[in-house]
């Protein structure tokens, strides 16, 4: 299972959350999230999750 997510920004306001992340996760692994308070460590968890959606960019699992 591969998971991609290409040029996701996000917005909330005049905040920018996230802005033109990129990243792909292949399996086996285990992988870590690390940053500061109000990185968008959490924002970019819950786009992933599909619980926030992002302002531009995609979310792909397998290439779907």
């Amino acid at each position: 299972m591969k998971l991609s997510l290409e040029g996701i920004k996000k917005t909330f306001g005049n905040v920018k959350a996230l802005e033109n992340v990129s990243l792909s996760l292949n399996e086996p692994g285990i992988y870590g999230l690390l940053g500061r308070n109000g990185a968008g460590k959490t924002t970019l968890l819950n786009i992933i999750c599909r619980r926030v959606f992002p302002d531009s960019g995609a979310v792909m699992l397998d290439g779907n």
